[in-house]
């Protein structure tokens, strides 16, 4: 999997997208390999590191995913996390969630038609909500396959 983030700039200012993760509900560890019409969360990990990153504290950002079925090619609508803020607790590590998302038929995952199950490349990437901060500080995650079955 590979994250991707900027700036890289220590000792100033470094972004850290440390990692997505897929929790089901049943309270096992994080899987990509998820049962067909169960909920699903999606968790990103990330942080910011240097001698500016407490500037960083008070902006806010959402963690946006974009799932593509690769059995047929087909790009769901996006997945997106809640607005997030930073603060002087959280900013060295955050875990930012976003769902549930369901695969049932008709819901944000499904299997596609004609198949017993379906797998998806996930890429995610943050947006600061400030425009200003958003074409500085940002990051992408390409890479998350989660199989329905």
């Amino acid at each position: 999997m590979s994250a991707q983030a900027q700036p890289d700039a220590m000792p100033f200012l470094k972004m850290r997208l440390d990692g997505i993760v897929c929790l089901e509900p049943t309270g096992l560890s994080p899987s990509t390999v998820i049962s067909a019409g169960n909920d699903v969360t999606l968790r990103a990990e990330l942080g910011f590191d240097g001698l500016f990153a407490p500037l960083l504290i008070g902006q806010t950002f959402r963690v946006v995913y974009h799932p593509q079925r690769i059995e047929d090619n087909v790009n769901v609508p996006v997945l997106a996390s809640p607005i997030t803020a930073i603060t002087a607790a959280n900013l060295a590590h955050l875990t930012v969630s976003a769902g549930p998302f369901t695969t049932v038929p008709g819901g944000n995952l499904p299997v596609a038609p004609g198949f017993a199950s379906g797998t998806y490349r996930i890429v995610a990437h943050v947006h600061f909500t400030n425009p200003a901060i958003d074409t500085i500080v940002t990051a992408f995650y390409d890479g998350l396959m989660l199989m329905v079955s």
